[in-house]
Formats: structure tokens, sequence, C-alpha cells
């Protein structure tokens, strides 16, 4: 454990550091002046972040994906702390009536004490509780006891009655300059106030709606739904995905999938967003969108889709009213615990599709966060919107022959999901209407699908896939070939013999470049030698465009 004089060089040294990295040459002339080095002050940043164990939350900072990373110690820091992954547990934190300055020392004092990193492997920040004055140790008695928990802060206990002291000792949340707004009556003492939520504020929402908790027994219905099993753990492949954009001048249009698993709602709102771009009015160029036009595109692929769910489970019930819900997530880096996210996270009930992207709009930025658990809160939205368990369950085969999960193995979509994004039911298969089966009913796609989508499958046998799903309302298609979802769009609607272009995009790829393949339909694709390699992808297509002669037009084919 660091000592209170190496507390106290680390506390300097971060100061110093921000200081100097931010071009506050006069304050930190001052703050020498004032507090002169000595031959033990910590010049190094090395040492800093080595004494301090920060490698881990500085390493991330260097990855950060939709920003530049920080400049300094401090703020990496204060990231951590506004973001963090786990609560913060303070027993205890220091001021005096008056003045900021021992609330600071406290708290970066406490920073210095915190040991990043535990036993799994992630980062988070406790805060060691600071060793107490001498003159607040003698003077302290245990607090009386407040709601929820806490401490009204004010105690008179003998500095001999340590059992008594400690046992007063409540966890609490770091006491800022704005929670202490009558307390100027007080000398030196310690406060512990008791943990505030932290589900996020519904200040930017549209006006007249507001967030509540979700609910333990909504957040249990929501895993057995996508897991089987109530408060089931995610994957760190969700829980760390948003709806970011991959960043590549080339392909603005393009969102990022980080991890494997994902995919499947993914690629459902990448082509959803496609076809918001192609359908604007005038059109827009997908290769050529700006960042406020593929913004506007995701806000109202969002949207739409989870619009789509509402309306099926309005239909579904026969009512005229449609309501369709948005999840959001603590602002904090991970998802909070399963038997925490009832209570932890919020729910806006949005009336009106109009009002409904409004709170999209205005709630992108959370859903954006390539470090938050934005897919996931999409998704339980969908679900919620759809009619919760029961109506999205409506929708699914209850044959016994498919999942009755969300996910499937390994934490990947299952057809379901993907249709429930793409098309507000969640129907198990992809061939047009419905069948029977030895008195089973199997549900397809009961209309013509906002986009399509295409299956490696088909092409060996094992699935049909309907026209409402081959020709879509868009030139857009979600594509699946080796358990991978990925899309392909035309800027134009395809003439049926004459050649035209598709695109093709894979979120995870880390794809850097334009694949454009030139689709003949009016030429015959050549003869295949047996053993030759063919590209899944043309395999896929000539099941929409049986026989066509397909071009990469001099990209490597990707096979």
């Amino acid at each position: 454990a660091m000592s209170d004089h190496d507390v106290r060089e680390h506390s300097d040294a971060v100061v110093r550091e921000y200081l100097a990295r931010r071009g506050l040459t006069a304050t930190l002339a001052a703050m020498d002046a004032e507090k002169p080095r000595t031959a033990s002050s910590l010049s190094s940043r090395a040492a800093v972040v080595a004494g301090l164990k920060l490698a881990k939350l500085v390493k991330r900072n260097k990855e950060r994906v939709n920003a530049a990373p920080l400049g300094s110690l401090l703020e990496i820091l204060c990231e951590a702390l506004i973001v963090n992954e786990r609560p913060i547990n303070v027993d205890v934190v220091p001021f005096a009536a008056g003045a900021s300055a021992p609330r600071i020392a406290g708290a970066v004092a406490a920073l210095a004490h915190a040991n990043v990193g535990n036993d799994e492997g992630e980062d988070w920040l406790p805060l060691a509780r600071p060793e107490r004055p001498a003159a607040a140790a003698a003077a302290a008695q245990p607090p009386e006891p407040g709601p929820g928990g806490g401490s009204w802060g004010r105690s008179e206990l003998g500095a001999a009655d340590e059992r008594s002291r400690r046992a007063a000792a409540l966890s609490g949340t770091l006491l800022v300059e704005e929670d202490l707004e009558a307390e100027s009556d007080l000398a030196v003492g310690y406060v512990s106030v008791a943990p505030r939520p932290q589900a996020l504020s519904s200040g930017a929402l549209p006006p007249g709606v507001h967030l509540r908790e979700l609910g333990t027994s909504t957040a249990a219905g929501l895993s057995e739904l996508f897991h089987g099993r109530p408060n089931a753990e995610w994957m760190a492949s969700w829980v760390r995905q948003g709806f970011s954009w991959c960043e590549v001048p080339q392909l603005p249009f393009g969102l990022r999938q980080h991890r494997g698993g994902t995919c499947g709602v993914i690629a459902a709102v990448q082509a959803l967003l496609l076809k918001e771009l192609l359908a604007a009015s005038p059109p827009v160029d997908p290769l050529a969108a700006s960042h406020a036009q593929r913004e506007r595109a995701l806000v109202k692929a969002l949207a739409g889709a989870l619009w789509r769910c509402a309306e099926a489970a309005a239909e579904a019930k026969g009512a005229r009213r449609v309501c369709a819900y948005l999840v959001l997530f603590p602002n904090r880096m991970a998802l909070p615990t399963p038997r925490e996210l009832g209570r932890e996270a919020s729910v806006a009930e949005l009336e009106g599709y109009a009002q409904l992207e409004q709170a999209v709009a205005a709630k992108l930025g959370e859903l954006q966060r390539a470090d938050g658990a934005g897919v996931i809160a999409f998704a339980y939205s969908a679900a919620l919107s759809a009619g919760g368990a029961e109506g999205v369950r409506a929708h699914m085969d209850a044959t016994g022959l498919c999942s009755s999960t969300l996910l499937g193995a390994h934490g990947y979509c299952t057809q379901e999901l993907v249709n429930l994004v793409a098309t507000g039911k969640a129907t198990s298969n992809v061939f047009d209407g419905d069948k029977e089966l030895d008195e089973m009913v199997m549900r397809g796609m009961g209309r013509q699908a906002p986009v399509g989508l295409l299956s490696l499958f088909e092409r060996y046998g094992h699935v049909v896939v309907g026209e409402r799903l081959k020709s879509p309302e868009c030139s857009v298609w979600i594509t699946f070939m080796e358990s991978h979802y990925t899309v392909v769009f035309a800027r134009e609607q395809p003439p049926a013999h004459a050649p035209f272009d598709l695109w093709y995009y894979d979120m995870l790829a880390h794809q850097d470049y334009v694949i454009r393949l030139t689709v003949d339909p009016g030429r015959p694709a050549p003869a295949r030698v047996e053993g030759e390699l063919v590209p899944p992808l043309d395999d896929t297509l000539h099941t929409k465009w049986a026989g066509a002669h397909i071009d990469w037009n001099g990209v490597e084919k990707l096979l």
C-alpha cells in the first residue's frame, strides 16, 4: 500500500502533468512556487502510470474509437469515474466548510489509492477511504441514519470507541461541490450519502416523455427471451458494442462491429440505414454521405425498426394505440449486472412515430458509444416494442424444431432476432406466408419486407427465401453466409436483363476499401472447374440472379 507521502507525490504529479499538457504554464509555475518540487517529486509519466496502476486505462485511451485520445492522466481518471464499469464505493469523504481544496485533495488521494484491474481483467476504480484527519477522528461519532441507508452527516463520537466508528462507516458516493448546499455550519466532518441512481436523465427527451425504471420482472422476462434463463450474463462481444461508425472515408455509411455475435442486429440496422439514405428525397449516395446525412439515416433506421415492432404488436392485439419503447442503460462503460438491470436501466414510452424519432435522436450518442451496450439496449427496445416476451414469441414457431430464444449458441443472433429488427416480427422462417406441418404452423414473411435477405443456405438447398425478402421495398439485402450477416446494396433498382452494380460491406471485417461487383444477368457465369474455389458471395447472389456473371472489378475475391 502507498504511504501518505507517496499518495501526495502521485497526486501532485497528476496535477502537474495535467497543467503541463493543457498548456497552463502560469498555473503550473504558481503551483511550483507554492509547493516546490523536491528530490522525491515524480517527473516521469511512466512512473505515475505504474504507481497508480493505470496501464490498462492508458492503453484503452489510446484505442478510443470515436474520439481522439485524452491528453492527460487526470482526464483519463475523470473519464473512468464518469463512465465507470462498476459502482464506485466511497465509505466517507472529508470536507471542510466553505473550502473546495480538501474535497479535491481527498478525491485525488482516493484516486491514488485506487486499485485498477480485478481478477477478471476488467478496469475499474474503487475509491479507497482516505485516512481521517486527527481532529475529525477525535470528534467523530456514529451518524444518525438517514433515508435509504445514508447519513445526515454530523457525528460526535469519542475516538476511543473504534468499534462503533467502524460500524458507522456507510458506503456511499463521492460528495461533490453541488451536493453541499446548506452545510456551512459544519466545520470539519464526514458525510456518507446513499448511492444515487445511475439512470440517464430525461432532459433531452421530447416534452412529456419521462424515463421510468425498467423493473426486475421485465428485465428477467427479457433475459428469458434472449437467453432462455433469467439473470443471464451477456457475452463481452455484446456488452461493448454500439452503433459506431467505421470511419473509413471511402465507406461513410458503414457501421463497425468489433467482435462476433452481434452481426445479425448490426447488419439489419445497416441495411435499414442504407434504405433510408437511398429513399431520401433527394436520394443520398451512401458512398458520398455526409456525417449529418448518415446520422439522420441512422436515427430513422433505428426509430423505423422500433415503430414496425410496435405496429406489429398493436396489429396482433387488434389495438388502435401504437406504443414503442426505448431502453437506456446507465451512462457508464458496461451493462449493469443482470440482477441490477431492472433497477438501473430506464425505459421511455413513446406514442407516435415523430415522438419516437425525436427520442432516438436525443439519445443517439448513448446508442452509438463504441464502449457501451447500445446494441443490447436497442434489441431490448425492439422486444418491448413488439409486445414483450409474449408478443415476440407469438410470431415464432412453436414446433420444437427451432430455438425459442432470440440468441443461439455462442451468443449469435437467431433468424428470429434478425427478422424482428428488419421487419418488426420475430418470424422463424424466411419463406413467404405461413406453412402447416403436421398441424403445426411455421411462420414466414407476411408482406414485402423493407429490406431483403439472401442466404447461402438456399444455394445448398437447406432453406427457401421467399420473394418478399428477395424483392424488398428497397434494393438492399442482408446476406447470410458462413454464420455471418453482411449487406449488399444497389444505388438503383437493378434491371432484369442489363448489367448493374452491387456494393458489398462487412461490418466485422475491418473493411477499409470499396467492394463493387458488377452483375450481368444476360451473361452466363463461367463453367466451374472441379475443385475450384468459388466466393460464397457469388453463390449467395446466384440465389436471386441465377447463373448471372459476377465481376469483382479487380478487387481480390473473398473466398
